[in-house]
């Protein structure tokens, strides 16, 4: 356990450096040096913070790093083949807190220098691509390439690697969703516009049988009040309205002829 440099260190040699000066016997200093000692380790333990540590390779990004040293340190981490620090769980966790910091672009410039021939560059190279807003066939692709390596993963990267896997399922399913959403929408748009046009086209003949109509009903109007102008008046006398009786042929010749002839005959 190291102290560092602690006010109460400096307190603690000053104590020390002023009893010589005043010439303390040398049994009484063997005495007193200890107490001093271990009250000054005290105070220095308690004004010391513990910091897990984590371990493995010093490529591991630090949580208490600057800015600046943090993106250095992320740059860093992208490249790395130190396999401690890759078999880690913790590496991989703060990868991905790296690939939320970058913007698309420097995540698909990043993406396209992993080789990915192996898992670890597969999965460095499918994080980033997770934040460079890929489309669904780049996401099915690098999750299908991604699959190809879940034997190779070592034990304690592999739960992270699992839970990574079923969150990109998840996403592929959103996704195509959304996709088959986009699909019916633009159909059901399609539609609407045909049924549009279609309505448009027979609001266009209903104007057109109207107008025809109407021009009939026009000709037809014209037509009668010229027929009414043609035809001659009618009196209205009512010995006109009866009809006359026709005159009964006259027999009286043709009596007389039978008359005479019946004379003549006897």
């Amino acid at each position: 356990m190291t102290l560092g440099n602690s006010p109460a260190i400096y307190r603690l040699a000053s104590v020390l450096h002023r009893l010589t000066l005043c010439g303390l016997h040398a049994g009484h200093r063997r005495l007193l040096v200890p107490l001093l000692l271990g009250s000054g380790l005290l105070v220095g333990c308690g004004s010391q913070p513990t910091r897990p540590e984590l371990g493995g390779s010093s490529s591991l990004v630090q949580h208490t790093a600057a800015p600046e040293q943090f993106v250095a340190e992320c740059r860093e981490l992208w490249h790395t083949g130190d396999q401690a620090a890759l078999a880690d769980a913790r590496y991989w966790l703060r990868a991905m807190q790296c690939a939320e910091r970058i913007t698309p672009t420097q995540a698909r410039f990043l993406a396209a220098e992993q080789d990915s021939e192996t898992w670890y560059e597969a999965f460095r190279q499918s994080i980033l691509l997770n934040s460079a807003g890929i489309s669904v066939i780049e996401r099915r692709e690098s999750y299908q390439h991604l699959l190809g390596f879940r034997s190779q993963f070592p034990a304690a990267v592999y739960p992270l690697f699992k839970m990574w896997r079923q969150q990109q399922a998840l996403r592929l399913m959103l996704a195509e969703e959304r996709s088959h959403g986009q699909r019916q929408q633009e159909s059901s748009a399609a539609q609407i516009e045909q049924m549009r046009v279609q309505q448009i086209e027979l609001q266009r003949k209903l104007d057109v049988t109207s107008r025809k109509l109407e021009n009939l009903t026009e000709i037809e109007r014209r037509l009668s009040a010229r027929k009414q102008q043609l035809s001659p008046d009618v009196p209205d006398n009512d010995d006109t309205s009866s009809p006359v009786p026709a005159k009964a042929p006259s027999t009286s010749g043709h009596g007389a002829g039978v008359t005479q002839h019946g004379a003549g005959s006897q």
